[in-house]
């Protein structure tokens, strides 16, 4: 089962000019192999490092649906 949060949110954030952070997968040849995955924005702790990590969902964090391998 495919969840059309993203769809729904970034329907609703339209008007403001924004959208969610997706990444779909892709395969070696650059064709999407999988649904979009919401990236999750993340902040450092450290002062020490500079670039914070990336998170890619592997659950909608809006309704739990697992993501398609």
């Amino acid at each position: 089962m495919t969840c059309t949060c993203i769809r729904n949110a970034n329907r609703q954030l339209r008007d403001s000019g924004a959208r969610l952070m997706t990444l779909t997968p892709r395969s070696r040849d650059g064709r999407a192999i999988g649904a979009p995955r919401v990236l999750v924005r993340t902040v450092n702790d450290d002062p020490g490092r500079r670039i914070p990590p990336v998170a890619v969902a592997t659950h909608c964090p809006f309704c739990g649906t697992k993501y398609e391998d």
